[in-house]
Formats: structure tokens, sequence, C-alpha cells
């Protein structure tokens, strides 16, 4: 469950970091779910949305990507690094 949750948490922040969404399409996607609302999962990130970039987040973020081997999402890390 922690690693699901850590998972979940670090591809929506790259997701929301990178351009590939925004913060509105995955609260949309939230609220979309089915059932009680009391039932439904909130979004999860790794990075607060509404804090800036730091090196440290971003060096875990891209070490988590080497362990799934998407090498191409540590580079896309690597440039955004101050």
């Amino acid at each position: 469950m922690t690693d699901d949750f850590i998972n979940k948490g670090i591809i929506n922040s790259y997701k929301l970091i990178t351009g590939e969404t925004t913060l509105e399409d995955v609260l949309d996607k939230a609220s979309m779910q089915s059932g009680c609302v009391s039932q439904h999962n909130l979004p999860i990130f790794f990075i607060n949305p509404e804090e800036e970039l730091d090196n440290t987040d971003l060096d875990t973020m891209i070490d988590y990507f080497i362990s799934t081997e998407e090498y191409e999402k540590c580079a896309i890390l690597t440039k955004l690094k101050k």
C-alpha cells in the first residue's frame, strides 16, 4: 500500500511538473469517480503543486525513475534542476 501511495504521488507530480496534465485535470478526474464522495480517492502528490521545485525532491524522483528504468523521465527531470 505504501509503495502504491508513493508511486502515485511521484507520477502525479511528474505529470504536473512536465505539463502532461494540469492540477485542474487531476482534480476533475478525482471528482468523477463513481460512488459516494466520501469514498473517493483524493489525488496524491510527491511535491506540493503550490511549492517551488527543490533539487532534493527532483533527485528523489530521478532515483525513483531510475529504479523503474524510465530513463527519459530522468533526463527531463535533470534538466529542471537549478
